[in-house]
């Protein structure tokens, strides 16, 4: 049941989210996650419009890449031709010139949020299956 006291996470939300999608040889999956988290998180995040980014890995699924990145955006794509994202990508990078070899396939979006107008339509119901789960014992 949700009560008046009941708090949930929250997070912020950006306006748009950025989609990227990679498929990368197995040989390399090692040296390309720790491009990724390491470096490759960091340094777009210090980026003024970047809100967020979360990582996926394929478990189940035809027609869609193995690797996914869904990265929240402040309101637009604008940090995506700002000066500090271009001067990212002019800095030397050892590890990121070796990963992109490894990326076979890449796939890439940009969506702006249509509904709700602002934030997120989420479930404050009170529908949990693991508590209802362990009532019925």
């Amino acid at each position: 049941m949700v009560t008046p006291e009941t708090s949930y996470p929250t997070q912020p939300i950006g306006q748009a989210i950025l989609v990227v999608m990679m498929e990368v040889d197995p040989a390399h999956e090692d040296d390309f996650n720790r491009w990724y988290n390491d470096e490759h998180l960091p340094e777009r995040l210090e980026i003024p419009g970047y809100v967020s980014a979360r990582r996926f890995k394929l478990e189940e699924g035809e027609g869609v890449l193995r690797y996914l990145c869904i990265w929240e955006l402040k309101e637009d794509g604008s940090p995506l031709q700002s000066a500090e994202y271009k001067a990212q990508q002019q800095r030397p990078s050892e590890l990121r010139d070796r990963v992109h070899t490894y990326i076979t396939q890449r796939m890439r979006g940009l969506y702006k949020q249509v509904y709700p107008p602002v934030g997120a339509f989420e479930d404050h119901s009170g529908f949990h299956p693991e508590r209802e789960a362990g009532a019925s014992r």
